[in-house]
């Protein structure tokens, strides 16, 4: 399921918008959530501290305040890398955001739902190579198959082999396995053990708190003794490269 965030001040648009948007996924058969946001201020405080939840962002540039491109540059700094697409009633900033990477810039005075469907399909290819970084996992009972978009796991644990996963804000699934077959698994993904029964998102981390990790949903997940330098070595060098954390 794509995730698409709207942000426009003017709420008449966003209706419009969202039933373009509902007609195009359906006749391409795309399950979808719209997630509505009236100003950029609204939509960067959603995000601040999990800027990757939306695959497609559909941003009005002329808005009170914070215009659409200010916005999008925030969001690029936090770490954003979903599709965004700008809605606008000028040319005048086509060329402004060569370092933002919009998929499109859709004149608001010329949307027609052709044009308005190929640049939501072209959207929906780019978001989907992304959303293709999957983790695959399979419960022996009922031999239920689950596929988890990396992002969206906050962290593994295991009790007895069976491995918990734990993803999308307080969803669990479990399965068999081992921590070692996870690792390998996770390799190169921005995960982190920190534990004999834990490995941890590290965009999940929120703080340390003497031998305890406390995730940005809440969780508060035991660090053990013999992990601790190498799981602060790779968080360093985590957010050395990703620069979404304050480290002053």
């Amino acid at each position: 399921m794509l995730k698409i965030f709207l942000c426009d001040d003017d709420l008449e648009a966003q209706v419009q918008y969202a039933g373009l948007i509902k007609k195009a996924a359906k006749k391409n058969k795309v399950e979808i959530t719209i997630s509505y946001f009236k100003s950029g201020e609204e939509l960067l405080f959603f995000l601040a501290d999990s800027p990757n939840q939306a695959d497609i962002i559909y941003l009005d540039i002329l808005m009170n305040k914070l215009n659409g491109l200010d916005t999008a540059k925030r969001l690029r700094e936090l770490g954003c890398s979903s599709e965004i697409i700008f809605l606008t009633t000028s040319e005048d900033y086509v060329f402004d955001a060569y370092d933002i990477t919009p998929v499109q810039y859709l004149m608001k005075s010329k949307i027609t739902p052709a044009k308005f469907e190929e640049v939501f399909n072209r959207a929906i290819t780019l978001a989907s190579k992304k959303e293709n970084d999957m983790f695959l996992c399979e419960t022996g009972k009922n031999n239920i198959r689950k596929v988890i978009p990396f992002r969206e796991i906050s962290f593994f644990e295991i009790w007895k082999r069976i491995i918990a996963v734990h993803y999308n804000g307080g969803e669990v699934f479990q399965f068999y396995s081992t921590m070692e077959q996870i690792e390998n698994q996770l390799l190169n993904r921005g995960f982190v053990r920190i534990h004999r029964s834990y490995i941890v998102n590290m965009s999940y981390i929120l703080q340390f708190e003497q031998n305890i990790l406390i995730l940005k949903t809440g969780e508060k997940i035991p660090i053990g003794a013999t992990y601790i330098k190498q799981m602060k070595e790779v968080f360093v060098n985590y957010i050395s490269r990703t620069n979404i954390h304050d480290c002053g």
